[in-house]
């Protein structure tokens, strides 16, 4: 009886395993072989049964659907990422369920009007908002993309002719749009971005600037106090202070979240001279230029790599640690990680917005700062981009939870 306890348990263990490993395609992969593609937490909202109808609801046209979170960026990034991967296909309309903030939206390619995808979906919103029924609003998008998609859509080639005037009209409808509109309505949430992101670097900087100046100017430290009678420590502690200025100046002159690596890198030169400036005081010879310390840079140039993996979860990897952190790390104690403002909040400064273009600086790679960021749908395989915002108007709306409104998206929110 145990034997056959144990063999049950075994089948039923392979039989989960399967969808898991099933579910850790791209999706690219996964819209290179379906219509329909559904991540693990996508399958409460659309049940297999719910994913084949679908299928064959679609039936080969080119008509495409994704359930799935957006990434850490945001729904915008998500869908670029998303037509990104179709952007093969000549003609093609997509819709996006997005499952962590409930919201649908669309966007098509050469198959109906302009923006025609996203009334569609906008519409479907509505339609379903006190049902909350969202099997039924796809199915009701799938529908009304098919009756109103243009001839040909389905796979056979378009005539040449129509074609080309069908073109000729997509373009002449975009020119119209964007001079009705103007660049200042596609770009101001853009330009209003990254205006925050400068302001949340610069002051993160200003923190970074000040703990370098009040180490440089600590007077009453027991090392400072030998600097004075040391004149290679001397020097040191000067070029410190040059550097430090350095900073400041580059603060001042940072008008784009690029240019605050240079007040990082004065920052880092500036405790690196320090560094040497302790190590003259006490009649050492100068130390090699090492990375800041990882878990925050305002402790100075690190001394050594630790091995370290996060409490929260995420893979293990070696970074640089000044000796207090260090020693936390030999015992067991879990280092403080410098948290920064982002748009008024509290946050993990490698999460930040304008972490790689700053902290970069300090003499981290690239590759120090991946696992952190969250919102991966297909895991563990990532196929949503972190870039920037979409400019595209998809329609659609939330299907509740969450006060997300859309953006250019519009749709509205279905009881939330």
């Amino acid at each position: 009886m145990k034997r056959l306890l144990g063999l049950l348990v075994a089948v039923v263990a392979v039989l989960l395993l399967v969808p898991a490993q099933a579910g850790a395609s791209t999706l690219t992969d996964c819209l290179a072989k379906q219509e329909v593609c559904v991540a693990s937490d996508g399958r409460p909202l659309i049940p297999q049964g719910q994913q084949d109808k679908l299928e064959r609801q679609i039936g080969g046209d080119p008509i495409y659907l994704v359930v799935a979170p957006s990434g850490s960026s945001g729904y915008n990034s998500s869908m670029n990422e998303i037509i990104s991967a179709l952007s093969g296909h000549e003609r093609f309309t997509v819709g996006f369920l997005d499952t962590r903030l409930r919201h649908f939206g669309a966007h098509n390619s050469g198959m109906l009007p302009a923006h025609g995808a996203a009334d569609i979906a906008t519409r479907v919103v509505q339609q379903h908002k006190a049902d909350q029924d969202i099997s039924a609003a796809l199915t009701a998008f799938v529908t009304d993309v098919k009756q109103h998609a243009a001839p040909g859509s389905g796979g056979a080639a378009a005539d040449p002719a129509s074609e080309t005037l069908r073109n000729v009209a997509i373009a002449l409808g975009i020119i119209v749009v964007i001079a009705s509109l103007g660049f200042f309505v596609i770009w101001r949430p853009i330009r209003k971005r990254r205006q925050r992101e400068l302001s949340d670097a610069k002051v993160a900087a200003q923190d970074d600037l000040l703990a370098l100046s009040e180490r440089l100017t600590d007077g009453h430290a027991d090392v400072s106090i030998s600097i004075q009678d040391n004149r290679d420590a001397a020097e040191e502690q000067r070029a410190g202070l040059a550097a430090y200025e350095r900073g400041t100046v580059a603060l001042d002159a940072a008008t784009r979240v690029k240019h605050m690596g240079a007040v990082s890198r004065a920052i880092a030169e500036g405790q690196y001279h320090l560094a040497c400036a302790d190590a003259c005081a006490a009649d050492q010879p100068r130390p090699e230029r090492r990375p800041s310390c990882f878990f925050d840079p305002r402790h100075g140039m690190s001394v050594r790599d630790v091995y370290w993996t996060p409490a929260s979860g995420g893979a293990g990897r070696t970074v640089p640690a000044c000796p207090a952190c260090g020693h936390k790390v030999d015992r067991g104690v879990e280092p403080e990680i410098r948290n920064v403002e982002v748009n008024g909040a509290p946050v993990s400064y490698v999460n930040a917005g304008f972490a790689p273009a700053y902290w970069g600086g300090f003499g981290f790679g690239p590759g120090l700062f991946t696992g952190f960021l969250l919102g991966q749908a297909f895991a563990p395989h990532a196929f949503f981009a972190t870039g920037g915002e979409y400019g595209g108007d998809h329609g659609g709306g939330d299907f509740g939870g969450g006060d997300f409104g859309g953006g250019d998206f519009g749709g509205g929110d279905f009881g939330g």
